[in-house]
């Protein structure tokens, strides 16, 4: 039986919880930004607000990111 893929979900899509960030989808200076912000493929990340801007934690570190930056990078939920 094949396995079945699930549709790639963007941060700015998600509601408030946990993620893994699958890849960030951005290039330029916006791939520069999330990177010095700690947001790269791998990461753990806990979505806490989702307004605009977004409040995310990275770490201990609770950051600002706009929902447009939010949007270029695409994750996958954490199980608790």
């Amino acid at each position: 039986m094949p396995m079945v893929q699930a549709p790639s979900l963007t941060l700015a899509d998600a509601n408030a919880g946990r993620f893994r960030c699958e890849q960030v989808l951005a290039a330029g200076l916006d791939a520069v930004r999330l990177k010095r912000l700690g947001i790269c493929a791998g990461r753990e990340l806990e979505l806490i607000g989702r307004g605009d801007p977004m409040v995310v934690r990275i770490g201990e570190s609770r950051i600002g990111l706009s929902r447009q930056l939010a949007s270029l990078v695409t994750v996958e939920i954490q199980v608790p």
